[in-house]
């Protein structure tokens, strides 16, 4: 029996026995359009390359297929080299063949070694359309992440993490920031992450800043913020733990146009939380996330103390959202809702649950 002759039913049945098998629907997608009908498309729409596995060239040899019909249909595209991956000449061909996924916006690198220079460039070259950018790479010097993160010139998103990458020079005047970029994730404060802030389009108005250690990053971090000045509109910080007395001490008042706030102390000691959070001051904070590894057996003064910072409206105006990590054997002892009645009558913490227990 044709497949145009099989009735929906059966095709349909046929798609889900086989919905986790690419290869199989890959086949299905050059048998006939039938097998796979527009409306199953979306089962391409995310996939993983392993540059250097044994289903790169059959995957390649599918999309080279007169027949294909897939190839429009993938959106996102998460590129994982194998680490022992020989990127040749022959590997950056391989991927100039990529160019055929012509619909990729959304683009995802990963790997532990330095990429040969000419591989990148036939990534930026295949990809050259894509709009979000996640980069966990390790190049040999900052500049040289930043180079290739400029060359996607539609670029909006971007998740910069420069895995084990040397800071070096200062990045020279040609490396131009993509004129569209709206929004930066920074994974870690380790090198010139001040030059998003001195060459900002108009249009880069959204900031993360993760892994912000408290005793090292902070002055880094005040550069960044004042750099960014009026012009950013969507902050989110997490802060990372250290060893030894600190409080955040965060200055925002160089960001005066802020629309929403959002800072993680989720890595935090109860022993530094309070003071951290006692040094906010950002008419805009919305939201403070905080997780506790161990327990919450600690004294009632404690948490009288955290009651009292996070009801201080005239330090906190816009917060309407503390929520609360916590160890699972916690959340059925502890009731922070009796213990925080301010902030109970406030409605600002989180969750269905009094405390949001931790993923497994």
């Amino acid at each position: 029996m044709s497949s145009r002759s099989l009735p929906p039913e059966i095709l349909n049945l046929i798609v889900e026995k086989h919905a986790d098998d690419r290869k199989t629907l890959f086949a299905c997608s050059l048998v006939s359009k039938h097998w796979l009908p527009s409306s199953r498309y979306y089962l391409f729409g995310d996939l993983t390359l392993h540059l250097g596995g044994a289903y790169e060239a059959a995957f390649l040899s599918l999309l080279a297929h007169e027949l294909c019909t897939f190839s429009t249909s993938v959106r996102k595209l998460w590129i994982l080299p194998q680490q022992e991956a020989d990127l040749s000449t022959g590997m950056n061909d391989n991927i100039a063949r990529l160019g055929k996924l012509t619909s990729v916006r959304t683009l995802r690198i990963h790997r532990q070694r330095i990429i040969p220079s000419q591989t990148l460039s036939a990534m930026a070259t295949a990809f050259k359309n894509i709009t979000s950018l996640v980069m966990m790479l390790r190049f040999t010097t900052f500049s040289d992440a930043l180079r290739f993160m400029c060359a996607f010139r539609d670029l909006e998103e971007v998740h910069f993490e420069p895995v084990r990458t040397s800071p070096g020079d200062y990045p020279p005047a040609d490396v131009v920031m993509p004129p569209n970029l709206r929004s930066v994730y920074i994974d870690t404060i380790r090198g010139h992450e001040r030059w998003f802030a001195d060459h900002r389009t108009p249009t880069l108005t959204a900031l993360s800043v993760v892994n912000v250690r408290p005793l090292d990053d902070i002055n880094r971090l005040d550069a960044i913020l004042e750099g960014f000045g009026h012009h950013l509109r969507h902050l989110t910080l997490q802060f990372g733990n250290q060893k030894g007395e600190f409080d955040v001490q965060m200055n925002l008042a160089y960001n005066t146009q802020l629309r929403s706030v959002k800072i993680d102390l989720s890595k935090l000691t109860r022993r530094h939380l309070l003071p951290a959070i006692a040094s906010i001051r950002s008419l805009y904070l919305e939201a403070i996330v905080w997780r506790t590894r161990r327990s919450f057996a600690f004294p009632a003064h404690s948490w009288s103390k955290l009651d009292e910072l996070l009801a201080n409206r005239s330090a906190l105006p816009a917060l309407n959202k503390f929520a609360i990590l916590a160890p699972k054997p916690s959340a059925a002892s502890v009731n922070p809702r009796l213990l925080m009645p301010s902030c109970d009558a406030l409605g600002i913490l989180c969750g269905d649950q009094d405390i949001v227990p931790e993923d497994d």
